[in-house]
């Protein structure tokens, strides 16, 4: 509300409510980040906790940098990028976009939706949603922006996963490192094979049909 004051000749000015200046805002110190897209090969797959999910990479709108023109342009880094078979995951497959922007100490700063800024001690760490975005990788697949990876690409990671397995079993009498890891390595193994199962597993009938992307 604005606050009005009489002057000495009887008229009146008008108040508005105080704001800081420019040098005192309120900015997250950290350095600049351009604009970004998230990307996807076909050969870029994790295995998270018991799902292949698609490990994403970014395009950033680095002025001169990755065939970003001077002037901040990603169009020809686009079309090299999609020529070298990656995808482009739009901003709009999240509601609301994944890319966020925050007022930088130096300029914006261009995190994910699932990256929060925080002060502590004084200093800026940036928590990660991982769970959120693990959730975002897995409806790319169900909703279409990403397609499923090539079977036998899935098999080449199990079979390099055996023959590991095997070479460590071989060594584990005189390594007790090797040992004390054989289990773990045995149920990645198990993992990856049940993975693979339910990812390419027959929808059931009745379940309600995903949105397609092209």
């Amino acid at each position: 509300m604005a606050a009005t004051f009489t002057t000495a000749n009887g008229g009146t000015f008008a108040g508005a409510p105080a704001s800081r200046p420019q040098a005192m805002r309120e900015a997250v110190k950290l350095d600049p980040i351009p604009v970004w897209w998230y990307i996807h090969h076909p050969a870029r797959w994790n295995l998270i906790g018991d799902e292949w999910l698609p490990w994403l990479s970014e395009l950033r709108a680095d002025p001169g940098v990755g065939n970003v023109d001077k002037d901040g342009n990603t169009d020809m880094a686009e079309v090299i990028k999609r020529r070298q078979g990656w995808t482009i995951i739009p901003w709009e497959a999240e509601p609301g976009g994944y890319c966020v922007a925050y007022d930088g100490w130096a300029g914006p700063v261009h995190l994910s939706k699932w990256q929060v800024p925080r002060m502590v001690a004084g200093q800026v760490r940036v928590a990660s949603d991982e769970a959120g975005y693990w959730a975002f990788c897995r409806r790319l697949v169900a909703e279409g922006y990403i397609a499923k990876p090539d079977p036998d690409f899935i098999d080449i990671m199990i079979e390099r996963q055996e023959r590991k397995l095997t070479e460590w079993e071989e060594r584990a009498s005189v390594n007790p490192y090797i040992a004390q890891m054989l289990p773990a390595e045995r149920a990645l193994l198990e993992r990856m094979r049940v993975a693979k199962d339910r990812l390419f597993a027959e929808p059931a009938e009745d379940a309600a049909p995903k949105r397609g992307r092209k």
